[in-house]
Parts: C-alpha cells; sequence; structure tokens
C-alpha cells in the first residue's frame, strides 16, 4: 500500500481542500504516512497570499525532495494556479496540478475538533494588492442541499462545531439559481442535529446585513464571533487598495454589531505599508485599531504580487520603516486584546474542549463561542465536550478556567 503526506499553507480554505484531497487519496488504497515514516508521495497544498507565503511553500517542496529523493512530490494550490511552471522546473516535483482536478467535499477533519466546511470559492472584488482573485477565479458556491448533506455528515461524525468558510463567504448564493444569501446556509444549518455550534471564518465588512446581524441574535447555534478585516484605517489608502468601504464605515459597523450582540468578539487584518503609506496614514489605522478593540488583529507587511495592480504603483516603502510600523501597531494590538479580555474575567462562558494544551500537557484547551482561548485543569475524557467555566483569570493570550459543573 503506497503511503503520502499531506502539507497544508495559508487559510481555512485551504485546509478543506487539503483534508477533500486527503479523502480523495485514501478511498483510492493509499494511506498517511506516520510520523517520522518516509512516505511514497508527498502531497503540497500551496499558498500565495504574500511573498512569504511563495517563498514558505517553494521551501517546503525542497524540504520534501530532500528528505526522500526517491519519494514523488505532488504540488497543487493557489501557487501552483498561476505559477505551474515554475514549480514544475524545481527538481524532483513530479506533478503539479490545478485544484479543479479534485472534488470539493469532506466527510470528516483530520485531526481537528473543529470541522472547516467550504461553501464558497472565488473572489470578484480584486483588491488591487491581492492575488486571491487572479488565482481563485470567479465566485462560486454550493447548493443548499450539498451543504446540508455534508454538515450532516460531519454532526453525525461528531464535530459538534462548523467553521463555515469560503474566499470571500458573503458572497455565497450570489451565483446560484434561485439567487441564496448567507444567512440561507445558517438557517438551514440550525436544523442540522447533533451541531451545537455554526462559525463564521472571515467576512467583509460590505457583506455583514442586517440579516445576518439578526440571525446573530436569534440563531442559537452560530457563534458571536465575526472577523472582518480591516486592511487600512485611511480612507485614502482604502480606496488605492479598492476596498470598498471608508474609515467611518467600519467603526459605525462594528459599534453597531457591539450594541446590538452584547459580549460578541471582533477580529481583523491590518495591512501595514502599502505603497504611498504616509506616517498620517498609518496612524490613522492605529486610531481605527484602538477605537474597535478587536480581540485579535492579523499583521500583514505589505509585499508587492506579480500581477496585481499596486505592484505597479509608485512610492513603495523602505522594509525596514514597514517593520517598524508592524511592530508598533502590534504593540496597539496587544493592548486591545488584554483590555476587551479583562472585560471577560469573572464571567462564565460554555466552552468547547479541543484536547490538551500546546503549552501544557497538564492543562486542556478550548474555545467559547466569542472566540476567548480557556485553559482548565486536565480532566479525562472531555475532548470534544462541551463544559460550563468561570474564566477566573488571564494568563498571556488565555483565560485559566475553572469548572462550574461536575464534569
Amino acid at each position: 500500500m503506497k503511503s503520502i503526506k499531506f502539507f497544508t499553507l495559508g487559510c481555512k480554505a485551504n485546509q478543506y481542500d487539503t483534508q477533500s484531497i486527503r479523502e480523495r487519496f485514501l478511498s483510492r488504497g493509499f494511506r498517511e504516512a506516520q510520523a517520522r515514516k518516509q512516505p511514497d508521495y508527498f502531497l503540497v497544498n500551496t499558498c500565495t497570499v504574500t511573498s512569504g507565503a511563495d517563498q514558505k511553500s517553494r521551501n517546503i517542496i525542497r524540504r520534501c525532495v530532500k528528505s526522500n529523493p526517491k519519494a514523488r512530490v505532488i504540488v497543487t494550490g493557489c501557487l501552483a494556479e498561476k505559477d505551474w511552471g515554475q514549480l514544475a522546473d524545481i527538481r524532483g516535483v513530479g506533478l503539479v496540478i490545478k485544484k479543479s482536478f479534485f472534488p470539493e467535499k469532506i466527510s470528516g477533519f483530520s485531526s481537528h475538533t473543529r470541522a472547516f466546511l467550504k461553501i464558497q470559492d472565488g473572489c470578484a472584488n480584486f483588491c488591487t494588492y491581492c492575488k486571491v482573485a487572479l488565482v481563485r477565479g470567479r465566485e462560486k458556491s454550493k447548493g443548499l442541499k450539498q451543504v446540508f448533506k455534508e454538515a450532516g455528515a460531519l454532526a453525525g461524525g461528531g464535530y459538534k462545531e462548523i467553521v463555515l468558510t469560503g474566499i470571500c463567504l458573503g458572497a455565497y448564493g450570489r451565483d446560484l439559481l434561485p439567487k441564496q444569501e448567507l444567512v440561507d446556509v445558517l438557517d438551514i444549518l440550525e436544523g442540522v442535529e447533533g451541531l451545537e455550534r455554526i462559525r463564521l471564518s472571515s467576512i467583509e465588512a460590505g457583506d455583514v446585513s442586517s440579516k445576518l446581524i439578526s440571525r446573530l441574535r436569534t440563531n442559537k447555534k452560530l457563534c458571536r464571533h465575526l472577523h472582518i478585516p480591516i486592511q487600512s484605517g485611511d480612507d485614502r489608502i482604502l480606496k488605492r487598495m479598492n476596498r470598498k468601504y471608508t474609515a467611518k464605515n467600519y467603526r459605525d459597523l462594528i459599534a453597531g454589531i457591539k450594541r446590538d450582540i452584547p459580549g460578541i468578539s471582533i477580529t481583523t487584518d491590518c495591512l501595514v505599508g502599502f505603497p504611498g503609506e504616509t506616517g498620517e496614514n498609518f496612524e490613522n489605522t492605529v486610531s481605527l485599531v484602538k477605537k474597535i478593540i478587536p480581540l485579535t488583529t492579523h499583521i500583514f507587511p505589505y509585499s508587492a504580487r506579480p500581477g496585481t495592480r499596486a505592484a505597479d504603483f509608485k512610492g513603495a516603502l523602505d522594509p525596514k520603516l514597514i517593520r517598524q510600523r508592524c511592530g508598533r501597531l502590534a504593540e496597539i494590538a496587544k493592548e486591545c486584546k488584554s483590555k476587551l479580555m479583562l472585560g471577560f474575567r469573572g464571567k462564565t462562558a460554555l466552552v468547547l474542549i479541543e484536547g490538551a494544551s500546546n503549552d501544557d500537557a497538564g492543562l486542556l484547551e478550548g474555545l467559547t463561542d466569542n472566540y476567548l482561548k480557556v485553559k482548565l485543569p486536565f480532566k479525562p475524557g472531555l475532548a470534544n465536550k462541551m463544559v460550563r467555566v468561570r474564566l477566573k483569570s488571564i494568563s498571556g493570550d488565555s483565560f485559566i478556567g475553572e469548572y462550574v459543573d461536575k464534569c
């Protein structure tokens, strides 16, 4: 029996894609290689969202070739969509495959307590800095029946939380006949037996509709957590990025969500060092982050992506200055996280236990519905269980909890 080892880079959609590919191989008689065992095949699912992701993808490919020159290395993913020729030229790469070759359906999610369910692919936003729309293609959505069936299979397999993912999740259903919306998915998944939580992975500010906010109030399974990218808090930079909102639009949206949904957590992305970004432009981003107080802020230094409009923009910033600005924003983001977490200290919450903590095997670790990480004293048999806890104290980016109910 041939063995295969998988590597995944990038987003939740890529992780879903790898699981779909994994199931395809295993159904054809392959087995997944055990730890520290050299496989007959490697499959690397690449990412091209940043130049760093490009380099990391190539490094992993070369590492696979070096670790077992006799193995066949298969490359797929976003980097393969546009740069397949360059990847095929890497010595030792046996095959480069476009992702469209693989089916998009899963029955489980390897080594995860929470299952990702991709319901949408493609993007039509064409942000000037982003290569994703160029490699993922047009928007396309799964039909509601397929989503319901796949979610039912995952819940039947013991998954209590499903994370809905897509390249542009809020665009779900625009391509279907008749047209559907993301809230239609939420409505049907509320009826999936055994499913206790539905989480959204990431959604654009312009796609957070009044209907979605209403579902956050009424759908008992929908997690009080939204990841809504900012990218910049400056209107001039947002326009150059082809982002379709202003800083005020974003600020008002978050204020309204927090007013309507008590206890909700907002996480976000910021892109620092966009061509032409002045000190004032950057400070506007800092100011916006301070005002919305996100739980987590993912900070990305700008890197020019070949084929995008911004790659030809004038005003490129010194990499050292970009690093300095990233560092300053990271400090602000850390302060915001601490401030937000303090507001939850002493409160009770339901935590879905994921398993032993990565930091301390004597502790269990899990998430609340509003994406707070909680560590708890170890008790056997609690993995993938929902437990009620008190958020007793804060340690780093996590809460230390105590059990409220007997477990």
